[in-house]
């Protein structure tokens, strides 16, 4: 029951990432991948570790503020 609830405060909070950045779609052609992929982690609450510097890297290039601690798993919150 606890994962549940943590997996689903993750997911709240990472679609604030993703509307920060202007939503599934804009996100996906910020990064260059499909927006199934991108919806794909919108979906699991979190950003894979290996996509997270691209995310970082490509949202500070396009005006955010953004850093490591709005990507990490699961997203925004320290590990438990």
């Amino acid at each position: 029951m606890c994962e549940k609830i943590v997996r689903i405060f993750a997911m709240a909070h990472g679609a604030d990432l993703f509307t920060k950045l202007g939503g599934t779609r804009a996100m996906a052609e910020l990064l260059g991948k499909p927006p199934s992929t991108v919806q794909s982690w919108k979906a699991a609450g979190r950003i894979p570790a290996a996509e997270q510097p691209l995310v970082i890297e490509r949202a500070r290039g396009a005006g955010y503020e953004i850093s490591a601690d709005d990507v990490v798993w699961p997203l925004g919150q320290a590990a438990a």
